[in-house]
Parts: structure tokens; sequence; C-alpha cells
């Protein structure tokens, strides 16, 4: 793993914060109609809290000697100042990040799973003592990633949807539904080692065993299946032989995401590793009710085929700043901008995909 950085502080912290109240003020005028979330108060208050202290001196140090003389109500403004920190400090590094990058700021939060809560809430959230269900079974999706997916799939767009870890069904169901509502006519094929008996219009069900990742699904489908794609990753067996033969086919814009990532991390860094430049965490995902909130932890990925610093100077519209840094604003749902960004897509479909499956 690679050595953790310092966490955002000093002048570099003020002007996050200022920067990021711009942009609070600008949403609550723009978009909530002059009402604030609770976020919004919280961010607020704490910046009045901390402005009114020495400007000379970094908040950190105002903070702590305030606590030295007033230990009960400083102590408060202390949790306030590190959850600020905590938040500004994922801000600055942008929507569309490096694994690499998120494993060395992982250090400033919970060893495990990597969020600003503990293991506590990730126990219930599934729901406990039961589990959230749709279409009368259980679905066995987290609540937050049940808010999570509508966004990702209202905003992708994706023409085919690829699960493998298929469980009762409910979750192909679930993505099927969520398809429907977003309008394009797309499709779910989800594998499981053992046979599925639900039934959806839009959802192929298939058997096949992690063992053999070449014959999960028909070898045609991953040659001819329109993107975008969403895949999602929760067969818990053979992980990296699974993501390496699905990275011949994702192409730049799709989505992987790899649920349960705790237990997957080494094959996770393998895989990233192993295709430098072509994967980026897309924190919109992970972190909007808190860092990786989500049981896909830093495994929210979307294809990029370069690295950041590449498409930057190749692809200058599809560039967005943000906060003094570059990121890739993905044509989601664009099919011909995201052929754009097929690089190296020559290279890349020159090879015999067909020799990678063996008949099912």
């Amino acid at each position: 793993m690679s050595e953790a950085t310092d966490l955002i502080s000093g002048d570099a912290l003020k002007a996050a914060a200022q920067r990021f109240l711009g942009e609070v003020r600008a949403k609550i005028d723009q978009e909530q109609g002059g009402l604030l979330s609770i976020f919004d108060s919280w961010f607020s208050r704490v910046l009045t809290k901390l402005s009114s202290l020495d400007r000379e001196r970094p908040w950190e140090e105002s903070v702590n000697a305030h606590a030295a003389k007033i230990p009960g109500p400083a102590q408060d403004l202390q949790w306030d100042l590190n959850r600020l920190r905590l938040f500004l400090d994922r801000w600055e590094q942008g929507r569309f990040v490096e694994f690499s990058r998120r494993e060395r700021s992982a250090a400033h939060h919970h060893s495990r799973f990597g969020t600003e809560f503990g293991a506590d809430v990730l126990l219930t959230c599934q729901g406990a003592p039961s589990l959230m269900r749709w279409r009368g079974k259980p679905l066995m999706k987290n609540v937050f990633d049940f808010a999570i997916y509508p966004v990702l799939i209202a905003e992708l767009r994706p023409r085919t949807i690829l699960e493998i870890g298929a469980g009762s069904g409910a979750s192909a169901a679930w993505f099927a539904d969520l398809l429907a509502l977003s309008g394009p006519d797309g499709r779910v094929h989800s594998v499981d080692i053992a046979e599925v008996q639900m039934q959806h219009p839009r959802v192929h069900f298939y058997k096949g065993d992690c063992s053999s990742p070449d014959t999960l699904f028909p070898g045609d489908l991953l040659q001819t299946a329109p993107h975008p794609w969403l895949v999602v990753e929760d067969a818990h067996h053979n992980v990296s032989g699974v993501l390496d033969l699905l990275h011949h086919f994702l192409i730049p814009g799709d989505y992987l995401v790899v649920e349960d990532s705790d237990v997957k991390r080494d094959a996770i860094r393998a895989f990233v590793d192993a295709h430098p430049g072509d994967y980026l965490v897309d924190t919109r995902f992970t972190d909007n009710f808190g860092r990786n909130a989500t049981c896909a932890a830093d495994s929210i990925f979307v294809r990029v085929g370069k690295g950041a610093s590449d498409v930057a100077a190749d692809q200058d519209e599809t560039i967005m700043t943000h906060n003094g840094s570059n990121q890739i604003q993905l044509p989601l749902g664009d099919s011909d901008a995201r052929q754009r960004l097929l690089q190296p897509s020559g290279r890349r479909r020159a090879l015999d995909r067909s020799r990678l499956f063996r008949p099912r």
C-alpha cells in the first residue's frame, strides 16, 4: 500500500473552505430554492465559528489552544474541525481519483472500511433484523447502495448491465426496473453458480462458475452487447480472474463496481496496478453519503483507458476544472462522444476476443 498522505491543514484548509462555501451558496440559490440541507447548515455554522478565531494562526492551533482553556465546549469544535478537514481533504481531490491515492488517504479513516463511521453502521445497513426486499425477495443491498445505484444508472444510462453473483435474482430485477425508469432499452445479464428461478422481461439469467470466467457468459454477448456497460462483481470467488476477463471488453465510460471490496482489496489492487491509468474511482458515488458509504469502498470505477493527464492533454473538451485540479468529465450516455475516448481502442480492439472463451 502507498504511504499515507497528510490531512489538509493551515492556509490550504482555509482556502478550500472558502471555495467550497462559494459552491454551497450557489447550490442553495440555484438548485435548492434557498433551502439549506443539514450539511449546508452544519458547514456554514462551523465556518462562522472558525472564522472568528485568530486569523494569523492555523485553525488547528487556535482550536487546540481554545480547548486547553475551555475543555467542554471546545471539544465540540475540535470534532467539527476534524470532520471539516476530512471532508475538504477528499473534496480537494476532485471527483475522479486514482485508487492508489484513495488508499493513501485511507489512513485517516476506519482501518478496514475506509469510512468516517464504524462497523456499527455497516452491520445494520442492509436492514436488521429484516433485509430490504424487491419484488418480494431479499435484495441483499445496503441502504447507501439502494440510493447510489439509481443515481448511477440515471446518469450513465447503461444499455447493458452485467452482474456476476445473481443470488435470488432480486438485484438483477431491481437493476432492470431502474433501467426502465431511466429510459434506454437496456438489458441485464446476471450469472450465478446456482440456477435462478426468478424471471423478468429485461433480465437474462445464466448459470456459470467463476472458477472458469471465460464460460460465465456466452462469448458473443461480451463482444456484441451495446455500451455503455455497468458491471457489478458480487460473487466473491476468483475475483482476479473475473476482473481480468472483463477488462478486455470494458471501454472508456463503462463502469465497474466491485462489491464487498473490504475482503477483495488485494485482488482489486493487483487489478488496478496491472492496468495503470485505465480505472479511476468515481467519488460522486463512493462518497456522496460520507467517505466510502457503500459496500463498494474505493471500487466504483469508471473505465478511462488512459491516465488522467493524457486525457487532459488530448481531450480538452472532456475536462472540467474543479478546485484547481483537472478532472475527466466523461460523456455519460453519449455513445458518440464515448467512442472518441477509446484510447487506446485501436490496439485493444485488434485482439481476437473470441479466443478468450470456451464454449458454454
